[in-house]
This record gives structure tokens, C-alpha cells and sequence, in this order.
């Protein structure tokens, strides 16, 4: 395992330990098997199990003893030795699992046992436990499991019994997944039809929608993180909505949101108990997870019938959260009927050919203007979700081939910006996006505009050394190069010094130098002839005011020279 990984299970792990010590739920019963009076006493003594929402039962000495007790305790978790006399630990998982109980098993074993503890292991217990390294962390984390493990049992196995007692869960989960999750009219029977009507008195629907931003989205976060994540947010959010709504049904509608029905009868400040319950749920994802939460939730209805009612507010309840702060609560109310009444004419095609221009023309200044014009389209005409995707995607688009067009390689061009941008649930986020967007683009055209002036004058400089045995105007670079002649000398001046004119002055009396010293017997109307000057007279007026000296000085300096070395 990498080290990435590895703190990754190390996160799952303590965030498991932490947040089951949070949730407000009812007790786990726990039955103790195990033929040793000192392990059972020292297992007892091991944890404060009330304060960890677990209640100790009762306790067998083994498993025949504790099959013969199990109907009536109704353990929902039984830690057990593996070998025991009477019976042993497996052979209780095996005749409780053919009763029909659904109890999870932990297992104990000594350090010679492990043939029998993965034996055990195929019979689906959730841990076993070495007795000699048996610690309060080992136990805990055991326990854990067994109860998440307990919680999914519970809601798909609709048909699960103590004592012939049916638990309908199964039946429950496709009567509202009928009707929030396809769409369509519930199929049941009419017993189940009355049992449900009388749990759910008093119904709300919420939407939890899990809002994993382009800002917050690591590229180590993988697909299979998510879905742990969602299995994970599962059961904390099943354990937290049981404690504030005995009666409640939840349900995974999507790729990131659930859906949950909850019975408010008897409680009188209902809209008070879901933003408690809210901000609890949100505050362990955050926290634990890094994923802000948006919670949506309808009216108070009377009775299941009025279900189709209650799933339109609280979608449009979660369409409004779009215009709120990411990671709200939000209830439906007039507010989000006025929202949803968007302008189809929300349309920023009308500036593109403004846009074009400030790319073409590399203004960055320009193109920050537009930008901020187009940022204030968004916040005065409030989009629908759709609308702003849909104009988000094509600007990206137009801008990023205007700047390929262009040859500017120092954006950032995105890989998966179609994903990048779904990712967005609220019209701030979208917001930000433009804003960086915008930045990196005045960036962009920025670096470009240094770099092609750094080029230019590149060029510049080599059309003079190619060309310095003609005359050479800076009118004629500039034309070239398809630039003004103001903005080539700046350029020039800043990057080099000096002007241009002087440059090619300097540069051709370094080439006369040359010819004066090779020794060919060049006369001077012949170098001046041969570096692009009018006349010799000039050849040397420019000569001497570079070098100090004319140019048959130079020459009898340098003669001079050569003869004292010789």
C-alpha cells in the first residue's frame, strides 16, 4: 500500500471512529459469547459502551447457550469465541443465519486459530480478534463495522425476522423509490400501502446534494474514493437522520444526492430539527471528507399522498440553491418559484466580436473590461444552471481557439473542462470560474505580448547582421515584421539600450573595423562603398564620432601596433 493510500485508510478509519461518537442514534445490543468468565469480564470492562452507543444484552458461556437466548435478546451485534464446548463460534454464525437472525458476528480467536477464522470470514463475519492483542482501538473499530454492517442489513432486508416478527424495510425503500427515484406510481399491497401511511404521517422530503467543486477536486480522489465516500455519507447520514426522525426512509437518487423522507408528526418546530440535523451532516462531510453539502427540503405535507407535491418543492428548493451559498439549507418558499422563472434570452454571443478584436490585438486590459461585463451579465440576469454551463462552455471554447489561433501557448488550456464545469452546483462557484478564467487569459496575452516584442526585436537585431552591407531604415524592419515603428523603437530601446539607428551605426563600424584589420588593403571609399554609405566623407563622420578617431587614424594605430610586436 502507498503512503497516499495508506493515509487515505487512515482518514477512513478515524473519521469512522470519530463521527459513529457523534451520531445520535439508538443502542446497538451486543451479546457476549465466550467460555473464559475473564475474557467476558475483561471484554465487559473494555469500553464505556453506552457513551459508544452499544448496550451489552446478555452473555453465554457458548454458542448453544447463546442460540437458545438470541431470539429473545435480539442482539443486533454478537462478539463470540470461535472455539467453545456445547458449541463453537462458527457453528452459532451458521444455525443463527439459518434462523433467519440478523445478527453480525465478531469473532475471537487465539493466535493457532487462524484456519478456523478464515473459515469465518466465508460465512461473512465482519472481524476477528486475537484475545491476546485484543485492545479498546482493535475493539472499536470492530464494533464499528458490525453496526454499519447491521445498518445495511437492516435496510435491504425487508424480510428479516425475530420470532416471526416481519420488518417490511425492503417494501418501504420501493415505495418511495418508485415515486422519487423512476417517477412512477408506487406498486404495493394494500397492508403495506396502510402501514406506510401510518408511519409517515406528517412527511418531508430532503435532497442532500454532494458538491464536489472544480476548487476543491484533487486529482488524487479517485472514482473509487467517491463511491466509498457516498457508501460511507450513507450510513453517517442513515445514523444522524434516526436521531432526529425515528421514522424515515432514505434513499441514493444520483450519482452525488440522496433523497429522504422523513414522518415530522409530534414534532412541532420540524423546520428547526432539519437545520440542526443539517448543519450536523454538513459539518461531518466538510470536515471529515472535504465536501460541502446542500440540503433541500420541501413542506410539511399530511400524509405519502401528498408525495408528488413534496418532490416538486423540494426540487425546486434545490434548483433555487444554485443562487445561495454553496453548502446551504434551504426550504421551499415563493422565493423558489421566483427563481425558476428564468429569461430564455440569456445570451453573451453578442461579444464575441468584441472579444476577438482585444485577442487580436493582444489588449489585455481591454479583454479584463469585457470580462467584467460579461461577470455582471451573470449576476443581474441570474441564469438558470443550464444557461450558465451552456455560456460558460461555449466562451471557454471561442476564447481558448482565438488564442490557438493566435499562437499563445502559455494558457493553461484544460483537459476535462466539460466535467470541470458540471461540477459546479451554485452561480458563486460559476462566478469565481469566470474570474479565474479571466485571469489566466490576461496572463496569457500578457506573457505573449513580452515575448513577441522579445521576438521582434530578435528579428530586428538579425536583420541587421544579414543586412548591414545595405542601408537599413527602421521603417523597413517595422513594415516587415507588420508592426508600427513607434512600438519597435520602444521595444527596441528597452531591450537593448539604444536606439536602433545607433545600434546599426555601432554594428556597421565593428564590421569596418574588421576590414581595416584583415589585412586586404581595402581603401576607405571602398569599406564605406561596401557597408552601404552614401558617400566616404560620411563613412567617416560616423566612424570618428564612434570611435573618437577617423578612420585612416585607426588604421595607423592599429599598423603601428603591429609593428611593436612584431
Amino acid at each position: 500500500m502507498n503512503t497516499q493510500r495508506f493515509l487515505s485508510q487512515f482518514r477512513w478509519n478515524t473519521a469512522e471512529r470519530i463521527i459513529n461518537k457523534e451520531l445520535e442514534k439508538v443502542m446497538y445490543r451486543v451479546m457476549l459469547v465466550d467460555d473464559e468468565p475473564l475474557i467476558l469480564a475483561g471484554i465487559t470492562s473494555m469500553l464505556d459502551w453506552e457513551a459508544n452507543n452499544y448496550k451489552i444484552v446478555g452473555k453465554a458461556a457458548n454458542g448453544a447457550d447463546a442460540l437458545s437466548q438470541m431470539a429473545e435478546l435480539q442482539p443486533d451485534i454478537v462478539i463470540a469465541d470461535i472455539k467453545m464446548p456445547a458449541m463453537d463460534g462458527i457453528t452459532l454464525m451458521k444455525r443463527a443465519k439459518e434462523a433467519g437472525y440478523p445478527s453480525v458476528f465478531i469473532l475471537l480467536t487465539n493466535l493457532e486459530e487462524f484456519s478456523l477464522a478464515r473459515e469465518a470470514m466465508k460465512l461473512e463475519a465482519v472481524a476477528y480478534l486475537v484475545k491476546l492483542e485484543l485492545s479498546e482501538e482493535a475493539l472499536t473499530e470492530a464494533l464499528s463495522r458490525a453496526s454499519r454492517q447491521f445498518d445495511r442489513s437492516m435496510e435491504k432486508g425487508g424480510n428479516i425476522a425475530w420470532g416471526g416478527t416481519a420488518v417490511p424495510g425492503e417494501e418501504i425503500r420501493n415505495y418511495f423509490k418508485h415515486i422519487l427515484v423512476y417517477n412512477t406510481t408506487a406498486e404495493t399491497d394494500l397492508q403495506t400501502e396502510e402501514m406506510i401511511f401510518k408511519k409517515f404521517r406528517k412527511p418531508i422530503l430532503l435532497f442532500l446534494n454532494f458538491n464536489y467543486v472544480y476548487t476543491g477536486f484533487s486529482e488524487t480522489f479517485t472514482r473509487e474514493d467517491h463511491e466509498k465516500t457516498m457508501e460511507f455519507a450513507e450510513n453517517i447520514i442513515g445514523g444522524m437522520v434516526r436521531g432526529f426522525f425515528r421514522e424515515n426512509c432514505l434513499l441514493r437518487r444520483g450519482q452525488n444526492d440522496f433523497a429522504v423522507v422523513v414522518s415530522s408528526a409530534g414534532i412541532e418546530n420540524w423546520e428547526q430539527e432539519i437545520i440542526v440535523m443539517g448543519k450536523k451532516i454538513q459539518s461531518v462531510m466538510r470536515d471529515y471528507f472535504e465536501v460541502s453539502v446542500t440540503i433541500a427540503s420541501s413542506q410539511r405535507g399530511e400524509t405519502p399522498e401528498d408525495l408528488q407535491e413534496l418532490l416538486y418543492e423540494a426540487m425546486s428548493a434545490m434548483n433555487h440553491s444554485f443562487y445561495e451559498k454553496n453548502g446551504s439549507i434551504i426550504f421551499y418558499s415563493e422565493k423558489c418559484e421566483q427563481s425558476s422563472r428564468h429569461s430564455d434570452n440569456f445570451d453573451i454571443r453578442f461579444m464575441k466580436k468584441d472579444i476577438m478584436q482585444r485577442i487580436s490585438q493582444n489588449d489585455s486590459a481591454g479583454f479584463v473590461e469585457l470580462m467584467n461585463q460579461i461577470i455582471l451579465l451573470f449576476e443581474e440576469n441570474m441564469p438558470s444552471k443550464m444557461q450558465a454551463l451552456n455560456a460558460c462552455h461555449n466562451l471557454y471554447y471561442f476564447i481558448t481557439s482565438q488564442l490557438e489561433e493566435r499562437g499563445i501557448a502559455d494558457f493553461p488550456y484544460a483537459v476535462g473542462i466539460a466535467g470541470q464545469l458540471n461540477r459546479m452546483d451554485d452561480l458563486d462557484t460559476i462566478l469565481k470560474w469566470l474570474s479565474d478564467f479571466r485571469d489566466a487569459v490576461e496572463h496569457a496575452l500578457e506573457e505573449y505580448k513580452t515575448h513577441r516584442t522579445d521576438r521582434n526585436v530578435e528579428f530586428a537585431r538579425k536583420f541587421v547582421e544579414e543586412h548591414y552591407r545595405e542601408k537599413i531604415s527602421l521603417n523597413q524592419v517595422a513594415l516587415l515584421l507588420g508592426v508600427s515603428v513607434g512600438h519597435l523603437s520602444s521595444s527596441f530601446k528597452r531591450q537593448t539600450g539604444k536606439n536602433f539607428l545607433d545600434y546599426v551605426t555601432e554594428y556597421k563600424v565593428e564590421k569596418a573595423k574588421e576590414l581595416m584589420e584583415s589585412g586586404d588593403g581595402y581603401m576607405v571609399y571602398e569599406i564605406a562603398d561596401m557597408l552601404g554609405f552614401e558617400t566616404s566623407f560620411y563613412f567617416s563622420r560616423v566612424f570618428k564620432k564612434v570611435t573618437g578617431m577617423s578612420p585612416r587614424d585607426y588604421e595607423r594605430i592599429k599598423s603601428t601596433k603591429g609593428k611593436h610586436i612584431e
